[in-house]
């Protein structure tokens, strides 16, 4: 019997219809999130992985669709925090398809804890009272001083 070629790899069908790298090495982060497939039913995660990818997840942690960030855009997510040192020499750009929608369990976030929910949802609440929210919140300023402005 002949030896059949190998077939090559397949790629998640996600991956063929993301745009190419190069589409998003000039874009800012604010564009790529616009551009990222989210979770359809709300109860995503975003995150950065150490490789440098940008990933969405759905709620038991699939990914849902993932951008390699240059290092110009992983400073950019980090803005004023201290980049973690394996960051600072990531580039999600050489990390390949198949390695973006099957990461490693330390580029996957932690599913939360109902503890974790119960202390997310009363320091939410405790924001609330304060007159904060997060729809129109810009990092270090709250909605109360962007109110003012208006």
């Amino acid at each position: 019997m002949a030896d059949k070629p190998a077939s090559p790899p397949t790629t998640p069908q996600v991956a063929t219809d993301r745009q190419t790298v190069g589409d998003m090495d000039d874009k800012s982060l604010s564009d790529i999130y616009k551009l990222i497939k989210r979770d359809p039913t709300g109860q995503g995660i975003s995150g950065l992985g150490l490789d440098g990818v940008l990933r969405t997840f759905d709620a038991e942690r699939n990914v849902v669709d993932a951008v390699g960030l240059n290092p110009a855009q992983i400073r950019e997510y980090y803005e004023d925090l201290p980049l973690p040192p394996r960051l600072r020499t990531a580039d999600g750009r050489n990390v390949s398809h198949w390695d973006m929608f099957h990461p490693d369990a330390e580029n996957v976030p932690k599913k939360f804890t109902e503890e974790d929910k119960a202390r997310m949802l009363a320091h939410n609440e405790e924001m609330r009272k304060r007159g904060v929210t997060c729809a129109s919140c810009v990092p270090g300023k709250s909605a109360n001083e962007e109110e003012s402005k208006a």
